[in-house]
């Protein structure tokens, strides 16, 4: 009998340890939300780390936010559909203002024609050629007082030289719907409340039998 005590007693604080000790973890938002880029200097960054930048999103457009860290979220922009493919990125918690769904147009969907350039070797005096094609604008960088286009032409990415700031706009919405005090379930603690209560079934168990055992002690 005092073995069997040992051994529940044993599991009690092993699952109570183990549950104590299981990290909380970032939570993932259970329900999609959207967040709106209000200024043309809302940057996407590569990693949740300064000068990552790719590309400033379109004013008034939107990323979907898929998980939340100390002053970022992880967020997509655009979709997998004709010249576009989606980007995941990092943007600034506190660049963006929340909303409580998505707009009518979530992402700028804005092809543009755009010159490339393949200049000959100047000794030769042959001329070179200039290609004109349509690329996926994502947005626009600025660096050094000089401002650039990322693109999306065939398999890759570029940036050319420019700035395009003539798409049509989305309403802004008067003032933000979700607060960051706004408070939010603890996982971590909601997680450790069954292990306390299989804890407490197991020392219950333990205490019935070793009531038990005096009931029936051999005479």
């Amino acid at each position: 009998m005092k073995v069997l005590k040992a051994a529940l007693a044993c599991l009690v604080v092993a699952v109570i340890a183990a549950a104590v000790a299981s990290p909380t973890g970032t939570a993932v938002a259970e329900t999609v939300k959207y967040a709106m880029a209000l200024t043309d200097d809302v940057y996407i960054y590569d990693e949740m780390q300064n000068n990552t930048e790719l590309f400033a999103l379109p004013a008034t457009y939107c990323v979907e936010i898929t998980r939340e860290y100390d002053g970022w979220y992880r967020v997509n922009y655009a979709e997998d559909e004709g010249l576009y493919e989606k980007v995941t990125g990092y943007c600034k918690k506190d660049d963006l203002q929340l909303l409580d769904g998505a707009p009518v147009n979530l992402y700028l969907n804005y092809p543009v024609e755009v010159t490339l350039f393949s200049g000959a070797d100047p000794k030769s005096g042959l001329p070179g050629l200039e290609l004109t094609v349509t690329a996926a604008f994502y947005g626009n960088y600025y660096r050094a007082n000089t401002s650039y286009i990322y693109l999306k032409y065939g398999g890759g990415f570029g940036y050319v030289e420019g700035k395009i700031d003539d798409y049509v706009k989305n309403d802004i919405p008067s003032a933000p719907v979700f607060s960051e005090n706004e408070p939010q379930t603890d996982k971590g603690s909601s997680a450790l409340v069954p292990a306390l209560v299989l804890g407490a079934l197991a020392l219950t168990a333990v205490a019935a039998l070793a009531i038990t055992g005096r009931r029936h002690k051999k005479q």
